[in-house]
């Protein structure tokens, strides 16, 4: 070393070299590395046991930062298909008619005013048609009833019963509006069809499950980037307008999920290309 360089080398370690892990042996290496370039060509280096480790770790010597924190290991999966950079083409557009019931000043239902408004979506039938054509038909009520529940195939007068606050609104249980059930138009449960699009945007339209392949009625829209949801929840779609009226809804929720008032969709369908002509 010369006056002119300092060299600082911060190494913390407590065990032999005989009881020394993989990531231990390949921080000895990266550290020797340091030593021998630095005496050719002395810097200033500062080297901390937080920063040297990471880069063990990730050099494959054991451990490192889990990519998913949130979600048990073994139930943390890489995506089944490479993730999109940007979103599909929209093939479909539908609308929710809501109408947020007033509230008072204790959050709970008032006589005032109720909040109403339209939430667009745009489709995703490219990449899960089946998906797409429920979401589509329960917006149209085009089925008639469910062969399961006996109930109407439809969205109108459902309400979202599950909001989150910086995370979620749910709807979409058709057949009882408690959130334990609901029926696609197919009969009963149909399989997650791609989990093409990934969760790192918000305002995305997704498939509600128990589980995997457990697709009914339900769904939800994420207000929140979702990734630890990927290979788990199928998007299918993605609000257009109405993002104001979403937060709205979101603003109504809490940590437990049950609504502080009631959130329904008065009224529900499809723009057709001949309406969205008339429109602009």
């Amino acid at each position: 070393m010369t006056k002119d360089y300092a060299i600082m080398i911060i190494i913390i370690s407590s065990s032999s070299s005989k009881h020394r892990s993989p990531r231990s042996l390949a921080l000895v290496a990266l550290l020797r590395f340091l030593w021998v370039t630095l005496i050719a060509c002395p810097s200033v280096v500062v080297i901390t046991a937080a920063s040297a480790s990471a880069a063990a770790g990730s050099s494959g010597g054991g451990g490192g930062v889990e990519w998913n924190d949130d979600v048990p290991r073994e139930k943390a999966k890489m995506p089944k298909l490479k993730p999109r950079v940007e979103l599909p083409e929209v093939t479909h557009r539908v609308y929710f008619d809501v109408v947020i019931s007033a509230s008072s000043n204790d959050g709970e239902e008032g006589e005032g005013e109720p909040t109403t408004g339209r939430i667009t979506f745009g489709l995703f039938g490219k990449v899960a048609p089946r998906t797409v054509e429920n979401f589509r038909s329960l917006c149209t009520c085009d089925k008639g009833y469910g062969k399961i529940s006996g109930k109407l195939l439809c969205y109108r007068g459902t309400t979202f019963h599950r909001i989150i606050p910086n995370f979620m609104i749910q709807g979409g249980n058709i057949s009882g509006n408690n959130g334990v059930g609901g029926e696609s138009i197919y009969g009963g449960y149909f399989d997650d069809e791609s989990f093409e699009v990934p969760h790192n945007k918000l305002y995305l339209l997704n498939m509600a499950n128990k589980g995997p392949n457990s697709n009914g009625s339900q769904f939800f829209i994420n207000t929140v980037k979702t990734s630890w949801l990927d290979n788990k929840n199928v998007v299918f779609g993605m609000v257009l307008s109405g993002f104001e009226l979403v937060d709205e809804i979101e603003a109504v929720g809490t940590n437990e999920g049950t609504p502080q008032v009631e959130v329904t969709i008065h009224s529900s369908g499809e723009l057709l290309p001949s309406l969205l002509a008339e429109a602009e």
